[in-house]
């Protein structure tokens, strides 16, 4: 970031998460003054325009994105040499960003913060739901929890933190029997969800899917809904109020792997993370299931 230093690329990033001036100023207790003009000086600097409005609310130009990004690093940077810095070897503090596939954060991680957070006061998490795999050398996340053995950035450390058992799920009030499959889209039938689904079709007689989605959380909701059945971990479906599972208790299992930043895996607030997905994980061995 030629031409910018820390101070204004604070300002850009707490401009760009809070959506306006004024959000800004309230996060960093500067004037509202202050952040229009670190953000002008900063266009001046860099020969483009960072921001434009929508509706009201900041919105990043095409840009504005790289520079966000960049400040990003910078600022994941700052933290690590604060950390380092500042005995993080026995102080849990700081910002730590775990990624993980959408159904696996929203209905599983989430919930399970609370028995985080409470512990570690001064420790931030910030829980990126993506269905692609985020590069841990791009500093786009520092712990990754995948659903398979990673192939790529082979520096990185890893570990198999255990598995994720699916099984077939329907709607209370539904006969599982007469219902069509829900299944991923065609873009993905390279998942196993999806390889199994259409083994299962062409057995049953039941003809293609009538509802395709592209994400394991559009396909909770459509199960839920009662447009069809199809398989979900049961770690999620044995929790979820009106679905019933179908079947076996167990037809698919994923393995579950942890990725580990190499620089970052000595912070204690990387190893707080770390510790609690491990027990997180070893808490997902099948409860006693509704099934039929």
């Amino acid at each position: 970031m030629q031409g910018l230093d820390w101070n204004d690329l604070r300002v850009v990033l707490a401009a760009a998460r809070t959506g306006s001036f004024a959000g800004a100023a309230r996060r960093l207790g500067v004037n509202e003054s202050t952040v229009a003009r670190r953000i002008a000086q900063a266009e001046r600097r860099l020969g483009v325009r960072i921001f434009e409005r929508n509706l009201g609310v900041l919105q990043a130009t095409q840009a504005g994105n790289a520079v966000v990004g960049g400040a990003e690093r910078v600022e994941r940077e700052v933290q690590d040499v604060t950390a380092a810095v500042g005995d993080a070897d026995r102080q849990v503090a700081g910002s730590v960003r775990l990624t993980s596939v959408p159904i696996v954060v929203n209905r599983l991680l989430v919930p399970a913060l609370a028995q985080l957070l409470p512990v570690h006061p001064q420790l931030q998490v910030e829980l990126i739901a993506e269905p692609r795999d985020l590069s841990l050398y791009r500093r786009d996340a520092d712990v990754a929890l995948r659903l398979a053995r990673p192939r790529r950035e082979s520096g990185a450390l890893t570990r198999r933190l255990g598995r994720l058992d699916y099984a077939i799920y329907a709607a209370q009030a539904a006969a599982a029997g007469s219902l069509a499959w829900v299944t991923y889209e065609d873009g993905m039938t390279d998942v196993p969800q999806r390889r199994w689904i259409d083994a299962a079709a062409r057995r049953d007689g039941r003809g293609p899917a009538r509802v395709l989605v592209n994400d394991a959380e559009a396909i909770l909701q459509a199960v839920a809904a009662g447009l069809g059945k199809s398989l979900l971990p049961t770690a999620v479906g044995e929790r979820e109020p009106g679905l019933v599972r179908h079947g076996p208790a167990v037809v698919l299992s994923r393995e579950l792997w942890l990725m580990v930043h190499p620089r970052l895996r000595d912070l204690a607030r990387v190893r707080a993370v770390v510790d609690w997905l491990a027990a997180v994980v070893a808490s997902w061995a099948s409860p006693a299931a509704r099934g039929v």
